[in-house]
């Protein structure tokens, strides 16, 4: 047996209908079940042996270490002590957004097609930290091109916040080329990659990377409520915890004139974590990166796109109106449409048992993941033509 039907039978939705919605959720799955099991087994005894390592126990901080050196691996982050845990990738963002120490006159670029989840913190930030957004407008293709990006730039820019893979047309931006021309001028480049981990090898050092936000629940298989950040020891050093408690990093001392916080470790991570974490979500994202490491993500990339090539075509052939690029450097997993009414498809999908998305109410869109295989394809596109048959 492949490793695709291997990972096939570890997704619950698999089994119940054809998924093709990874870019909304990766749906449950029976390691995270096991996970989840596992972390209140290890709780049980560490409550009966009195273990104790902190605000949690010492297992789970176990866990969570090792979860932290699967995340270096997967976006060759330069330490796993530059990984911060977070709720999701919006929470990381405004930690970075609200934490920096901007000067009067700094900005920050990003771009008006942008999920919402990049563009308000941004704006945010305008009004809690004084600095100016540059927004790129949206370009009638709907793609993000760097040099137009770059022109927003001066010498006061600070960071530029793109999504790796946009959520709602699927364009994926040439973060190798943007990275570069960003360290060349001392930006700070800020990627959401929450559509991207998972699907294709990352690499921020080669790419100039500052700081990664991504959540557990998409390409990597997890839950909804983990996520995390990844710093450069640069840009770590240059952003402070917007929330404090008790930790690793964070200490209390008296002074001179008093009382103040300071951190132990401006170069770990882990000062930017408040206090306790969410521990059964690190446990499921602890297999989840497991699995996606064993199999290999170069395995899962070059899977997918050969699913997507072949969906591509036939959609094309049916003469649906597809937004995200053909060529294979401007797109992942993600196929948009704006037809003149998605909703009017999407509930046909559903009397088919196919499971998609609509997006800001004007997209269709199908994402394909690992779990997905030719049939899940070919079953869509004979619904696709069913549904055009109809229509005329």
């Amino acid at each position: 047996m492949s490793w695709q039907e291997e990972y096939r039978k570890l997704f619950y939705a698999c089994n119940h209908c054809v998924y093709l919605d990874q870019a909304y959720d990766c749906g449950s799955t029976l390691f995270g079940r096991k996970a989840m099991e596992k972390y209140f087994n290890d709780w049980d005894k560490a409550a009966v042996n009195v273990e104790r390592g902190g605000p949690g126990r010492l297992s789970h901080f176990i866990v969570a270490d090792e979860t932290r050196e699967m995340i270096k691996q997967l976006v060759n982050a330069q330490s796993p002590d530059l990984i911060a845990f977070t709720r999701n990738t919006n929470e990381g963002l405004n930690a970075i957004l609200q934490g920096f120490e901007f000067e009067p006159g700094d900005n920050v670029v990003t771009a008006a097609i942008e999920h919402e989840s990049v563009v308000m913190p941004a704006l945010n930030a305008a009004k809690t930290r004084g600095i100016e957004v540059r927004i790129l407008p949206t370009r009638k293709d709907e793609r993000i091109l760097v040099q137009e990006l770059m022109s927003l730039t001066d010498e006061h820019t600070r960071m530029m916040l793109v999504s790796h893979v946009q959520s709602k047309n699927g364009y994926r931006i040439d973060l190798e080329e943007l990275g570069h021309q960003c360290a060349e001028k001392g930006i700070f480049l800020i990627v959401d990659a929450i559509q991207s981990l998972g699907l294709e090898p990352f690499d921020m050092q080669k790419w100039h990377v500052s700081g990664v936000n991504a959540a557990g629940y998409k390409g990597l298989n997890s839950v909804i409520s983990i996520g995390f950040t990844v710093y450069t020891e640069e840009l770590l050093k240059k952003v402070h915890p917007v929330y404090v408690a008790a930790g690793f990093c964070t200490d209390i001392r008296k002074t001179g004139d008093g009382w103040e916080i300071y951190c132990t470790d401006e170069t770990n991570a882990r000062k930017m974590e408040n206090s306790s974490l969410d521990n059964p979500g690190i446990y499921v994202l602890h297999d989840a990166l497991q699995i996606i490491l064993n199999v290999g993500v170069e395995n899962i990339h070059a899977h997918v796109m050969k699913l997507y090539d072949r969906l591509y075509a036939g959609l094309k052939e049916l003469g649906f109106p597809i937004i995200t690029p053909e060529d294979p450097k401007e797109h992942l997993g993600i196929i948009s449409m704006r037809p003149e009414n998605p909703r009017k498809i999407f509930d046909f999908m559903r009397t088919k048992n196919i499971a998609l998305s609509v997006s800001s109410k004007a997209y269709l869109r199908v994402s394909l993941g690992g779990f997905n295989n030719e049939d899940d394809v070919d079953y869509f596109l004979k619904a696709a033509k069913e549904y055009t048959e109809t229509e005329h």
